[in-house]
Parts: C-alpha cells; sequence; structure tokens
C-alpha cells in the first residue's frame, strides 16, 4: 500500500501496536516510538553521519565480549542486543550509539512497514537509552538492560543527530498511548 495523504499517514501510524512483544506475542514491551520514512541512500547514511553503528549477531563470540566488557567496562561499539518482535518478526536492523561504557548506550531496533509513502519506504521502530544492566532469567543471555523511562528524550536526541548530519526533511508528531508507568 502506497500512502500519499498526510492524514491517512497520521491514521496509519496511530493504528500500529504501541510496543514490542516477545517472539511469541504473549508479553508486551518497550514502546514504539519511532517512525523513519526514506531510502536506503538517505537513511543509512544519516545514521553513520550521526555516529550510530550497527549491531553483531548475538553469538558465542560476542556473547563473550559483551560479558568481558560487562565486567571490565569500556563502550563495546557493536554490542549485540536481543530479539524484540513487531509484524510476528524481529527487527529488521538494529544500530546503537555508544556512549562510556557497554551498560549506558541508545540503541534502537526498526521493522520494514507493511507500507510506502510517496514510494519510499516505512520503517516502524523503538529508541531507548539504556542505563544500567541487571542480571535476569527471563533472557538467553541472563542479562537485560534497564532502560531510560522517558524515551522521548532519546528520540529527540536521533532527531537532533539527524538535523546534525543535515539529514532530516522533515519532522512531525504523532499522538501516542500516553503517560506509562515505568512499571
Amino acid at each position: 500500500v502506497d500512502i500519499t495523504d498526510p492524514v491517512e499517514l497520521k491514521e496509519w501510524i496511530e493504528e500500529q501496536p504501541e510496543t514490542v512483544t516477545n517472539a511469541d506475542g504473549s508479553k508486551t514491551g518497550d514502546p514504539l516510538n519511532l517512525v523513519i520514512i526514506g531510502n536506503s541512500e538517505a537513511v543509512w547514511p544519516a545514521f553513520l553521519r550521526s555516529g550510530w553503528d550497527p549491531t553483531a549477531a548475538i553469538s558465542t563470540g560476542s556473547a563473550l565480549k559483551t560479558g568481558i566488557f560487562g565486567i571490565f567496562g569500556g563502550a563495546y561499539r557493536y554490542a549485540p542486543i536481543s530479539s524484540l518482535y513487531v509484524y510476528g518478526r524481529s527487527q529488521d536492523i538494529a544500530l546503537q550509539k555508544v556512549r562510556s561504557n557497554i551498560h549506558y548506550r541508545n540503541h534502537l531496533r526498526l521493522w520494514l512497514a507493511p507500507v510506502t509513502v510517496h514510494g519510499l519506504p516505512v520503517m516502524i521502530g523503538q529508541i531507548s537509552r539504556d542505563i544500567g544492566s541487571r542480571f535476569t532469567s527471563k533472557s538467553k543471555t541472563l542479562t537485560t538492560h534497564r532502560i531510560d523511562p522517558n524515551v522521548d528524550d532519546t528520540r529527540a536526541a536521533l532527531v537532533q543527530d539527524f538535523i546534525y548530519a543535515q539529514a532530516l526533511a522533515a519532522y512531525a508528531r504523532v499522538g501516542g498511548v500516553g503517560f506509562v508507568s515505568p512499571d
């Protein structure tokens, strides 16, 4: 479906899922708070110029490296992130912007949406800032990150990154789910 009317685009966005889920869709997670419209020739250079890196796939090697950085500190530019689900599938791409160490980073996941806008691909995403990590039995890696509950700030930082990279043609906001408690 190709959307050409801004009102129709707004309505489509507001009909999308509010959060990511786990693999079987039985649990919800981080809020979906980002839509990017553009072809890869425009979008990916904008991320790269803004200091965003692709994440490594989860493997024995990347898990070992993550564990070493977790214990001894330091910034692991390509640290893997776990899979979350939208449209019944895991993210199509995962990116991160490193900060002082592996426990603190900005990361985002993007899913290619089943629509285009004026022929351009649409990606729906989840962006957040990690503010620490903890052990959990709910993850295969036995660790998870705590995210800053104010995900709007992290999204605003991405918008600023794109403005600084001279890669933002337009910006708009649509209604959301409202305040959600950190719980």
